[in-house]
């Protein structure tokens, strides 16, 4: 990390252990606020009217239910031929089996619900009027016939058509035994030729809605609404109904009365058709507890911020002074070791990694001492092998200009196998002692043989047959200098020069593929079993140094892709076999 005030004004160790606690302080704080800030209200707004709206959508199913329940016991009752019979009379007497009949209908029909709803018939003239409750005075149409009575779903509704059922919230009253009616169905009754005979209503009170809605007690309000009508009336508090001015929440909607949900001041409204019927569900739901619980939220955070300065405060204070002092201490001896004071104290530290520090510092300093005095004796070594080395450098111009010479003297008495033997030789030296590369193709290497074969041939005669190949394709290919040489003159002098009678030697450099393959066998006496080394590493010990060092430099160089292995059978002769991949064929591949 870079800092502003430079190096001249570097901060110290309590500044920076402030500034990072206030960054692991503020950051993540920071972004959170952030975020509710600019997003938190709008994503609490959408929740809250993705919440409303499958609330209200999920009652309006369940009013749906209800209402279709109690609209088909209207059914049942009006279609009942039973009641038909006695509308068309138009008179019942009472405690007369007819009479018993009709109201043990009316109960079974109305099981389970007699304290939720109360099923009313009446005929034309109002002279037939049974109740599973008491009969309402609204539905005498004796008294309330006129038109101008709408607490009556009969006279709300003369002008409908005949053959629906028919449900209403405008004859919202308090009913005679004291229940709030919230809702009423309006069946009329007719015989075979199609007279209307009378009417049949079911009126629902609130305890049939209002517990069935609202059950997590979430929203604030739930109101049944009647868009034609303009009508509506709340089921969680039923005493409230009427027009929809006394509903400041429907103005909201603004007239449109598709299923959605949308914010007002301080609530959301939700709005949704209760399916088979002309009716909707509209759910309020307060939003200012949730806006609230922001504001607490924003609080707790600015004093959750002012408490972390403090402890921040306090942490860089205390950690400061645990650290500060081993650093300095450390700091003055390394400003000590740069102006060359090389020396070591062991200095103990209350913490484990300050003390592992000082402990490497020291082995440090005297690892400097040490390489100090190696690189003085190699200096002074070196200093000695130039010398020598410009002493000696006569020594290789001298050689060859005796063999130049012995060469002319071979070549002047017609000595050809004298000059042969020179020339070979002369490469063989040259070969050996030129150390500007370490590395020789394989042409070059099977050329070396070649000399020191022919050298051979002129020593031993017939008596040695040779076969050497070099594939074409490996004429180029690099490898560590000097590395079939030594194979050679091993076969030659541990194989063949113990055996009696012919001798014959094979190297053949080939290809496979994407590896080279290097094979110097001989038919030679060979070795027993015990003999033949578990592990090429072994034989750095031994009296074949020369093939370890072939195989030590090869390993160097492929490591574990090289492979070398070494075969004898007693009697019949011994088998070097080197692998390794051509790495520019690979290369080329890649590419």
């Amino acid at each position: 990390m870079k800092f502003p005030w430079g190096n001249q004004h570097k901060p110290n160790l309590f500044t920076l252990l402030f500034l990072y606690f206030l960054i692991v302080l503020i950051v993540p704080l920071g972004l959170f606020s952030a975020y509710y800030a600019l997003a938190g209200n709008t994503n609490q707004e959408r929740y809250l009217m993705r919440q409303a709206m499958n609330m209200t959508t999920g009652d309006a199913n369940t009013v749906a239910q209800a209402l279709e329940s109690y609209r088909h016991k209207a059914y049942q009752l009006s279609t009942n031929p039973l009641v038909v019979e006695i509308l068309k009379a138009d008179s019942l007497e009472a405690e007369s089996s007819q009479s018993r009949k009709l109201y043990e209908l009316l109960f079974t029909v109305m099981h389970g619900d007699i304290y939720l709803a109360s099923a009313n018939l009446v005929s034309n003239s109002g002279k037939v009027r049974v109740s599973t409750h008491v009969f309402p005075e609204v539905y005498d149409l004796r008294y309330h016939g006129n038109d101008w009575d709408m607490a009556s779903i009969i006279n709300q509704n003369s002008q409908v058509s005949p053959t629906a059922s028919l449900i209403s919230i405008q004859s919202h009253r308090i009913a005679e035994n004291g229940r709030q009616v919230v809702a009423s169905i309006l069946r009329r009754v007719y015989d075979q030729e199609g007279t209307n005979l009378g009417y049949l209503v079911v009126d629902m009170y609130a305890d049939a809605l209002s517990p069935q809605v609202n059950s997590d007690h979430v929203l604030t309000d739930m109101l049944l609404v009647d868009t034609k009508s303009f009508y509506a009336t709340s089921l969680v508090h039923p005493e409230r109904f009427g027009s929809f001015d006394r509903f400041p929440a429907l103005n909201t909607l603004y007239g449109n009365y598709t299923p959605r949900s949308l914010p007002s001041d301080t609530s959301i409204i939700a709005i949704s058709p209760i399916r088979g019927t002309g009716l909707h569900l509209v759910g309020s739901l307060s939003s200012a507890p949730f806006f609230q619980s922001m504001e607490n939220w924003l609080s707790a955070f600015s004093t959750t911020m002012i408490i972390g300065v403090v402890l921040a405060l306090g942490l860089s204070y205390l950690f400061s002074r645990s650290i500060a002092r081993p650093i300095k201490n450390l700091a003055k001896r390394m400003r000590e070791v740069e102006q060359g004071k090389l020396e070591s104290r062991e200095v103990s530290s209350a913490i484990s990694e300050f003390s592992q520090l000082e402990h490497s510092f020291n082995v440090m300093i005297k690892q400097i001492i040490s390489l100090l005095d190696l690189t003085r004796e190699e200096q002074a070594k070196l200093s000695e092998a130039e010398r020598k080395a410009l002493e000696s450098q006569m020594n290789p111009h001298f050689l060859f200009n005796t063999l130049n010479t012995i060469k002319a003297l071979a070549r002047l008495h017609g000595e050809e196998d004298i000059y042969t033997i020179t020339v070979k030789l002369g490469k063989l030296l040259r070969s050996s002692i030129d150390n500007r590369e370490s590395e020789a193709t394989l042409e070059q290497s099977m050329a070396l043989i070649e000399s020191y074969l022919t050298i051979q041939k002129l020593r031993f005669a017939d008596k040695l047959t040779t076969e050497v190949y070099l594939d074409p394709s490996c004429k180029h290919i690099k490898t560590p200098k000097l590395i079939i040489q030594p194979l050679v003159e091993n076969a030659i002098i541990h194989g063949l020069e113990p055996k009696v009678g012919s001798w014959n030697l094979s190297v053949r450099v080939e290809r496979a593929g994407e590896r080279i393959s290097i094979t110097v066998g001989d038919d030679g006496v060979g070795f027993p079993p015990d003999r033949l080394p578990r592990n090429l590493d072994e034989l750095a010990n031994s009296p074949h140094v020369g093939v370890y060092n072939v195989y030590r430099r090869l390993f160097l160089k492929y490591g574990r892709k090289l492979h070398f292995s070494l075969k004898s059978k007693e009697g019949e002769g011994t088998w070097a076999t080197i692998s390794f991949p051509d790495e520019e064929a690979i290369k080329e591949e890649m590419q």
